[in-house]
């Protein structure tokens, strides 16, 4: 991720407030104690100088994870560019219950950008992110994949560990959507949701059966009926949201090279927020993933 600030919002600090003795930079934010202490009283051009130092000492330090200098005007920017010139792919949600939005050239997507946020609409998915001052970007390697990041104090959903009716959707990026039953699968996370969206009665009144039931009852009890209707999968966070509407593939059968979701209980038992390769400093919570070049599965 490439991203000139125009104004810094925020320090680079992480909370891993730490000293190399060899370099005597700090071992979260890259910075000397110097600037540490300075910081507060430094005008805009002294902080844009350090930013810029700070990708070499980064390297240096083997530091991997990165807070990025970008405010949330230059982190929605930098979202709908990657979109428009077709770079990667997005992903929310937890390992093993996440859904993916690619981003490739042969793929037929529209992106718009207003004070809401970046919306990104193709035949078979929607990708959301809203708009905030407290998004944050994270960098992992040259090259590798940037997380969106949010305050976990501001970021936490309803943990549901079972069928949960959210009742209609109302955050549906869709207005025509806004009326169909929005179902958690009860996935037991902080941060994110899966969820199933539909406004088919006879598929809605078999997943209220399964309401108050962990999500293996029901798949065990209802899942072909799942598979058969493919209803509306809608996986999100806090700020961000994809809504795939592809049809979900039978046991053994292949993803469909277009958006689509990943359910898969071995992963899920990680208890995992995030990949453990990407682990954020403790005060952040993931928004949404970018993977640069190809899909991540």
């Amino acid at each position: 991720m490439n991203l000139a600030a125009r104004r810094q919002r925020h320090s680079p600090c992480i909370g891993v407030c730490k000293l190399d003795e060899a370099s005597g930079l700090c071992l979260g934010c890259a910075r000397t104690g110097d600037e540490i202490g300075a910081w507060a009283g430094m005008g805009e051009a002294a902080r844009d100088a350090i930013w810029q130092q700070l990708p070499e000492r980064f390297k240096a330090l083997a530091v991997r994870v990165r807070l990025l200098p970008s405010t949330s005007d230059e982190i929605q920017a930098w979202v709908a560019k990657t979109i428009e010139q077709r770079q990667g792919t997005w992903v929310v949600g937890p390992p093993g219950a996440v859904a993916e939005f690619p981003c490739r050239p042969d793929r037929d997507i529209t992106v718009t950008i207003d004070e809401d946020g970046v919306t990104a609409r193709a035949p078979d998915a929607i990708f959301r992110l809203n708009a905030s001052d407290k998004l944050r970007a994270f960098a992992f390697d040259d090259d590798g994949p940037t997380v969106i990041g949010f305050p976990q104090v501001r970021a936490t959903l309803s943990k549901v560990s079972t069928v949960t009716s959210l009742g209609a959707d109302y955050d549906a990026v869709d207005v025509d959507h806004r009326s169909e039953t929005l179902f958690d699968l009860g996935v037991d996370r902080r941060f994110s949701r899966f969820c199933v969206r539909t406004g088919n009665a006879e598929l809605a009144a078999k997943l209220r059966g399964f309401i108050g039931q962990p999500w293996s009852a029901m798949m065990a009890g209802m899942g072909m009926d799942i598979i058969q209707h493919s209803p509306a999968r809608v996986v999100e966070t806090a700020q961000a949201r994809i809504e795939v509407f592809a049809p979900i593939p039978p046991p053994g059968g292949k993803s469909p090279d277009g958006a689509h979701t990943h359910f898969l209980p071995q992963f899920l038992a990680t208890g995992e927020e995030i990949p453990s390769t990407l682990e954020l400093p403790s005060y952040a919570a993931p928004v949404a993933i970018f993977y640069p070049g190809k899909s991540p599965a």
